[in-house]
């Protein structure tokens, strides 16, 4: 592995596995590549962040461009800085219960001991649809100085991104939609913020005493915005699915609700809605002008981001 690789990646490598026969992974240095006792290897790219796609995984992209750079300026602002202090501080309180309860550093679970080397009991947090890393550096801030992230996405956009985003990310390219790449019980803390779910997976990666957090949009999630700048629609009763999805693998442990003011420029407002699903659908050229028809003259955009925060044990 190259030195131009991140220490946040490297601290992550005894968290992951290989993604053909399930065996540890190890750099090999100056070769820019990671690979397995059996051979087989994956590729560090120049961003940073590491591949785990194989051949068998599915021809999917993730967000593009133009929505990882909006997602990056919107959450930059601090819009959403409420809801990041927020899971910061739910994920911390399993940093407390890990310690109380002798949990140490991988014992049992194959996890890192003390990958960070800095105290942070091998503690871990795996985000899946991380995107820019935003929540995950938020979280990670919140939690022993020693925590390492998982940063998973499928966009190169996004990882590139995210591996930049705090020192202790390590950014890994693979689908949520299959097996996972991780080792069974090596993590604390599964972060789901508006990205697909693969309940099976996450329960077989969480540590017994971990904690799945997942935030949904509530129904009436930037609803003032919805009609007049077309955005996608939330699903009805999403939450509730959610639950019976999981029910099986996980005990639902509580849910709060976390409604977020917004007072938005023009571009802010055309950022906030290519950042999301909407960003595949309508160009920002669209979305201006849309905003324009809607607030003419410059004029603020009003609306209210309105959260669903889920907290799941393993059984």
């Amino acid at each position: 592995m190259t030195a131009a690789t991140s220490a946040g990646l490297r601290a992550i490598l005894p968290i992951l596995r290989c993604p053909v026969c399930a065996g540890a992974l190890h750099p090999v240095d100056g070769a820019g590549t990671v690979r397995c006792p059996a051979g087989h290897g994956f590729d560090v790219g120049r961003g940073g962040y590491l591949s785990l796609r194989s051949g068998r995984a599915r021809r999917v992209t993730g967000d593009t461009p133009a929505m990882i750079a909006a997602r990056e300026a919107f959450l930059g602002a601090g819009h959403y800085q409420s809801l990041t202090a927020r899971l910061g501080a739910l994920a911390a309180a399993v940093a407390v219960h890990a310690r109380r309860s002798g949990d140490p550093a991988g014992a049992g679970g194959g996890g890192p001991r003390d990958p960070g080397g800095e105290g942070g009991d091998g503690l871990a947090v795996l985000e899946i649809g991380a995107g820019t890393g935003h929540h995950l550096a938020g979280v990670l801030a919140a939690m022993p100085a020693g925590t390492v992230g998982v940063a998973a996405d499928v966009s190169p956009h996004a990882l590139r991104r995210a591996g930049r985003a705090h020192g202790r990310i390590g950014a890994v390219a693979f689908d949520a939609a299959g097996p996972w790449p991780v080792r069974d019980e090596s993590v604390h803390v599964v972060l789901d913020v508006f990205a697909p779910r693969n309940p099976d997976e996450m329960r077989r990666v969480l540590r017994p005493g971990g904690l799945l957090l997942v935030v949904t949009p509530a129904p009436d999630h930037l609803g003032e915005l919805r009609d007049p700048m077309g955005l996608i629609g939330v699903q009805a009763a999403k939450g509730d699915r959610l639950d019976e999805r999981v029910g099986d693998r996980f005990v639902a442990q509580d849910v709060e609700h976390l409604d977020v003011p917004l007072t938005l420029s023009a571009d802010e407002a055309v950022d906030l809605a290519l950042m999301g699903p909407t960003g595949h659908h309508r160009s920002a050229d669209e979305l201006r002008d849309r905003v324009a028809a809607h607030w003419p003259s410059g004029g603020l955009v009003t609306a209210v981001a309105r959260f669903q925060l889920r907290t799941y044990r393993p059984r």
